[in-house]
């Protein structure tokens, strides 16, 4: 019983590895189709990918450092509590 649990197990990764896979694949061929139906010049759609990926990118970091900073505040206000609280 366990075996079959293990191998259960083993085979499901592949499996998941293999649906996102194909859905890459699917989005791949409509996003190709729709560009042929618009006839836009392919450098174009790139050019946008790239810059859409890049601001993503930029939001992410930002984000990021947001959240480095208030965690570094957060951790002096409850050093200098523990501290007033001390002394």
């Amino acid at each position: 019983m366990r075996n079959e649990k293990i191998r259960m197990k083993q085979n499901d990764a592949p499996a998941g590895i293999n649906i996102r896979f194909g859905l890459r694949v699917a989005v791949l061929a409509v996003c190709t189709w729709f560009i042929c139906k618009m006839s836009t010049s392919v450098i174009g759609v790139i050019g946008v990918y790239i810059l859409l990926r890049s601001v993503l990118k930029i939001i992410r970091l930002s984000v990021s450092i947001f959240f480095s900073i208030l965690s570094v505040i957060v951790l002096m206000i409850i050093i200098s509590l523990i501290v007033v609280l001390i002394f």
